[in-house]
């Protein structure tokens, strides 16, 4: 059971932490948030020994560093970032790749930004608006806006579904 409390607490530190690297440094950190969020599946389904309490925690554990990582960033970036109107300077096409994108270099206020953007949601003009707030990644101010809700119930329901394996641990 020590080591079930273990996975739990080990897991919910290290998916805060990967959330916190890939918020700030790059989003292809994000792996290290699945490593905690696995860890803490494999902790409930321990603590509770009961098969079927697996599925939605592994669901969670696979879910959360996404929806975390991308929602948490949003939602901060909504709060403290500040909208400043970027000047494009370069930009790069990949219209054949698997995920068509386009790669851009914007001349900020604030500093030199790097973006991508799908290639169907290019830019028409050499100029947009982009949310930064240092020392958070910037992000397009036009993009699509996470839900505080939806943040927060991924991250109650991580808490909560750790009383209730240990609740279904008690019974017979």
């Amino acid at each position: 059971m020590r080591a079930a409390w273990l996975m739990i607490a080990g897991g919910l530190v290290v998916l805060a932490l990967g959330i916190g690297v890939s918020i700030t440094l790059t989003y292809g950190l994000v792996f290290v948030g699945f490593l905690g969020g696995l860890a803490y599946a494999l902790g409930v389904s321990g603590l509770s020994q009961r098969k079927w309490i697996a599925l939605p925690a592994f669901v969670l554990g696979l879910m959360a560093p996404f929806v975390l990582t991308f929602g948490v960033h949003s939602v901060l970036m909504q709060r403290t970032g500040h909208a400043e109107r970027c000047t494009v300077t370069a930009k790069e096409e990949h219209p054949f790749a698997k995920y068509p994108s386009v790669d851009y270099v914007l001349a900020c206020p604030s500093g030199e930004v790097e973006l991508d953007r799908d290639w169907n949601d290019r830019l028409k003009t050499a100029e947009a608006d982009v949310l930064v707030g240092p020392p958070l990644q910037p992000d397009w101010a036009d993009s699509t806006r996470w839900n505080l809700l939806l943040v927060t119930s991924v991250s109650g329901t991580m808490i909560l579904l750790v009383p209730v394996a240990r609740l279904l641990r008690k019974q017979p």
